[in-house]
């Protein structure tokens, strides 16, 4: 005898059978998949670190392989920490040259130093990395890597009219009450204004991201600065070798 298609118990056994098939299908998607996900994780990371340190320009010349490299060994990673909050952070220092069986790397082959950036934007956490040059008083580059900002408003955050715009941002200790960096207000009024040479255009009908993107910028660069100079590392000339 035919089964009632239509009978409550067929149903719901036909839903519970289907949804266990399209999970099972799904799982194992997802785990064959895993391995691919993470590699191109890493590699976004990759590139985002040689864009701010080395430039767009070196990074469109090099292939996945070259940028893994370069990311591998010429970028040391060490653990300092912000004394005022207790954060780690994460110091990355780039080198025009690889790394030499442990042997220290003089500041002259220093590139710059750089830091994981993130906060919260107008919808949602934003990731990112910021390089700074040798004597921390200018911005490298700034890429970021993940946001749910809104697509043409927020979401410009990644365009390079954007980026660009910080690179050469002073971020020298700004004077009492001022800020390392402005997104948006008003144009720059001068060599007078404590906003000079700190500036860039917010994004237009994105202000706040582009307020919320401010505030993170400031904070992270300010415990980066406090953290540097706990650990000594300030523009004093000091020599960073792999294993400090």
């Amino acid at each position: 005898m035919r089964p009632k298609l239509t009978h409550p118990a067929y149903v719901l056994a036909y839903a519970g059978l289907t949804s266990m098939v399209f999970t099972a299908a799904i799982m194992a998607l997802s785990a064959a998949t895993a391995g691919i996900v993470e590699r191109n994780e890493k590699l976004l990371t990759q590139r985002a670190l040689v864009a701010v340190f080395f430039g767009a320009d070196t990074l469109a010349q090099l292939t996945d392989r070259q940028v893994s490299d370069i990311a591998e060994d010429r970028i040391d990673r060490r653990e300092i920490t912000d004394p005022a909050t207790g954060k780690a952070i994460t110091l990355l220092t780039a080198y025009s040259t690889d790394k030499r069986n442990g042997a220290m790397r003089s500041r002259d082959e220093m590139v710059g130093y750089g830091l994981g950036i993130s906060g919260v934007g107008f919808w949602a956490r934003i990731d990112g990395v910021l390089a700074v040059e040798p004597d921390l008083n200018a911005i490298k580059g700034v890429r970021f890597l993940n946001h749910s900002e809104t697509p043409g408003l927020g979401g410009r955050i990644t365009t390079d009219e954007f980026l660009n715009a910080f690179a050469g941002l002073n971020v020298s200790e700004p004077a009492s009450g001022g800020r390392f960096i402005y997104i948006g207000g008003d144009k720059v009024s001068g060599a007078t204004d404590p906003r000079y040479g700190r500036r860039v255009d917010a994004i237009t009908g994105a202000t706040g991201t582009s307020k919320a993107v401010e505030e993170f910028l400031n904070a992270d660069i300010a415990a980066f600065r406090r953290a540097m100079a706990a650990a000594g590392l300030t523009n004093s000339g000091t020599e960073i070798g792999e294993g400090d």
